[in-house]
């Protein structure tokens, strides 16, 4: 008998897991909304997607959590928090979570004097750290790489990088989801995979602000070549391996989201380059684009633990200041340095 794995969240990332994972095992999705769970189940049919027989919706957790004992979650950051809490009576430790969320949870008082200390010197945490806070499951793990929903549907070459500190969980996620068009690598850096995930997002906006203006690759290249200097830095800061940076579900990820059209946080930027009614590309965007919370998380952080960041700078400055892009680039060339960046 074939397993039967849970996906919550039927967005466009949900749904190309879901149809990765109906390859080797019985699938029920997740959604709240009954239209989707109706469309999925007596259509066979979701977001342009034909669906096999063997994908069924569902909008009742408790029945979720007792059929599936191997769960992916594919939802925004800001609605983990409220999953969590909804999902918490239902799993036990029994469940194994694969999350594919790549933000971080907002914390209240992001924007006041927060305390720093060397236990906790991000006022944010990370979506294994939520589940852990939240649940009694134990078997973690993440998974991320340069992974664009819209290419993974139509069957196009993918990796992916499953992150967890149990051996476990990566091979159950390898048995799963690896195949010909898909292939699964694993890494025990669960918590740097997900900070690299969720800060290549800023990057990724700033190279679309650049595009958007049309002002070529060379600057292209500095912003991304930069912005993973800066997302290291960030990390050392956190005491995070480096080698969590270099992997497909770091740079990998980073040159995906930062040079496609096909990437939210990428089309987000460039809209916000190319259009000057910066008001409305923000309405239409915000609840959409992980990397617009991502920045503001990120630039308290790094204005308190005095983090040279002059990307992070950058993005902040046209979302939040509303700048003109060309006025914040100037960012990237206040910082006097002599020499290139170095990666170790």
């Amino acid at each position: 008998m074939r397993k039967l794995i849970g996906v919550i969240g039927a967005g466009n990332f949900g749904t190309a897991i879901s149809l990765l994972l109906s390859n080797k095992s019985d699938v029920l999705l997740h959604s709240r909304r009954d239209e989707v769970i109706k469309e999925i189940n007596f259509d066979h049919f979701h977001l342009g997607q034909q669906l096999p027989v063997n994908i069924s919706g569902t909008n009742d957790l408790k029945t979720f959590c007792d059929k599936c004992a191997i769960i992916f979650i594919a939802i925004p950051s800001r609605k983990f928090k409220d999953l969590m809490s909804s999902l918490s009576t239902y799993l036990s430790p029994r469940h194994i979570i694969i999350h594919c969320v790549k933000g971080f949870e907002l914390h209240p008082d992001i924007n006041k004097n927060y305390e720093i200390s060397p236990h906790e010197n991000l006022p944010i945490r990370t979506m294994s750290e939520v589940l852990k806070r939240e649940t009694n499951v134990v078997r973690i793990g993440c998974l991320s790489g340069p992974n664009l929903s819209s290419e993974i549907l139509k069957g196009l070459p993918a990796a992916t990088v499953i992150a967890s500190p149990y051996d476990e969980v990566i091979q159950t996620g390898r048995e799963l989801l690896d195949q010909k068009n898909f292939k699964v690598y694993g890494s025990h850096h669960l918590k740097g995979t997900e900070i690299a995930g969720a800060l290549k997002n800023i990057v990724a906006i700033a190279s679309g602000l650049v595009n958007g203006q049309n002002l070529g690759k060379n600057l292209e290249a500095i912003i991304i070549t930069k912005g993973l200097h800066e997302m290291m830095n960030i990390g050392r800061s956190l005491d995070i391996d480096p080698n969590s940076f270099f992997g497909l579900a770091g740079i990998g990820d980073l040159i995906a989201t930062a040079t496609s059209p096909k990437s939210r946080n990428f089309s987000f930027g460039y809209n916000l380059g190319e259009i000057t009614d910066i008001e409305r590309v923000m309405e239409e965007n915000e609840d959409l684009t992980e990397g617009i919370t991502t920045t503001e998380l990120i630039y308290n952080y790094c204005q308190k633990m005095q983090l040279e960041c002059p990307i992070v700078n950058l993005v902040y400055d046209v979302i939040f200041n509303k700048r003109e892009v060309k006025e914040a680039l100037e960012h990237i060339y206040e910082v006097e340095t002599k020499y290139d960046v170095d990666f170790y």
